[in-house]
């Protein structure tokens, strides 16, 4: 696994490099029919990636942005209203098939069907009208790593190409060795200190880096068999703060959307020892990789996170190569 993650910036190279036809054609479509709403379509570390796309398409593009559940479709037959959206659907294998068919059912029902997949072969990538390729190269790991990061990309440059964003654009070259940089941090004698001897732990952010903290959280589930959840900064105020305590620690992401809400829970951590809360950026355990773009630099915090996890796991007695119960493809309908 880590021996894949670390094989994102050549990867990430190889994505930026490719395919800009395809995404002038997906802009071309896009400012000639400008979508009323967009929608997304995924499951797992994908969702997540889901979960950032809507963010920025909302953030950037001005869209307001639902998370489709696949069973309106593949259980329900909903009748939705489709004409005209935007429909993303993300999967690095391109095989489940709930998404397939609800990609396929966005298409007939007038929307425009994009898929992000690494496999531009894959069922999903034939039964939408555009497929953008992760490039990410074959993963051989149970847990995807270069795949998602490349996903998270991908959608950062649709975004860039779609608003006419010189400035992202400009970070976006610059992203593989950003990405390199933040992999040669050290956080996993923090994330072993902070997570190796407890039933359960929250990972907490929001804006952009939402996505990320629900990656990372899904990571120490399947790794290092870790009852973690990660959180919005604000939604944990609504009740499971209550659950901060010695059995559960937290990992905290502060940005210019975390806010006062963030600021509190620091504050209350510092005025409780037996609290067990870390902050990106203002632990040593923790050093926050170097800024690029505020809506890339989520990415960066992903990448310095992935050899963390995996000391974890390591720490705990597992193994991160071949985690219990888990598979590469997972298909739901």
């Amino acid at each position: 696994m880590l021996e894949e993650a670390c094989e994102a910036p050549a990867a990430l190279e190889r994505m930026l490099a490719s395919d800009g036809g395809i995404y002038d054609e997906i802009v071309a479509r896009l400012k000639r029919s400008p979508p009323p709403f967009a929608f997304t379509v995924a499951r797992g570390s994908s969702d997540h990636a889901a979960t950032y796309a809507g963010f920025l398409f909302a953030s950037r593009a001005g869209r307001v942005v639902a998370t489709m559940p696949p069973s309106l479709w593949t259980r329900a037959r909903s009748d939705l209203h489709l004409e005209g959206a935007l429909a993303l659907a993300v999967s690095q294998s391109g095989q489940g098939p709930d998404i397939i068919e609800t990609a396929r059912f966005a298409r007939e029902r007038g929307a425009l069907a994009i898929a992000i997949v690494n496999d531009p072969a894959s069922p999903l990538a034939e039964a939408a009208e555009f497929a953008l390729d992760c490039r990410a190269g074959p993963e051989r790991s149970i847990a995807a790593t270069k795949s998602v990061i490349c996903t998270l990309a991908v959608i950062a440059r649709l975004t860039a190409a779609w608003t006419e964003d010189a400035k992202l654009e400009d970070a976006l070259s610059r992203l593989p060795e950003a990405v390199a940089r933040a992999q040669a941090l050290s956080w996993e004698q923090g994330v072993i200190d902070l997570f190796s001897d407890v039933p359960a732990g929250f990972i907490i952010g929001r804006g952009p880096g939402m996505a990320v903290v629900q990656e990372m959280a899904l990571k120490l589930q399947e790794l290092a068999g870790l009852f973690a959840i990660g959180m919005s900064s604000a939604e944990f105020h609504h009740g499971p703060k209550a659950l901060l305590g010695p059995g559960g620690p937290a990992l905290l992401l502060p940005s210019e959307w975390t806010g006062e809400e963030l600021e509190r829970l620091i504050e209350r951590a510092a005025g409780d020892p037996a609290m067990k809360v870390e902050t990106i950026g203002r632990s040593p355990s923790f050093p926050r990789p170097e800024p690029l773009h505020p809506d890339l630099d989520p990415i960066l915090v992903l990448s310095a996170f992935h050899g963390a996890a995996d000391a974890l796991a390591r720490s705990r007695g597992l193994n991160p190569d071949n985690p219990a119960g888990l598979q590469k493809v997972t298909k739901t309908l």
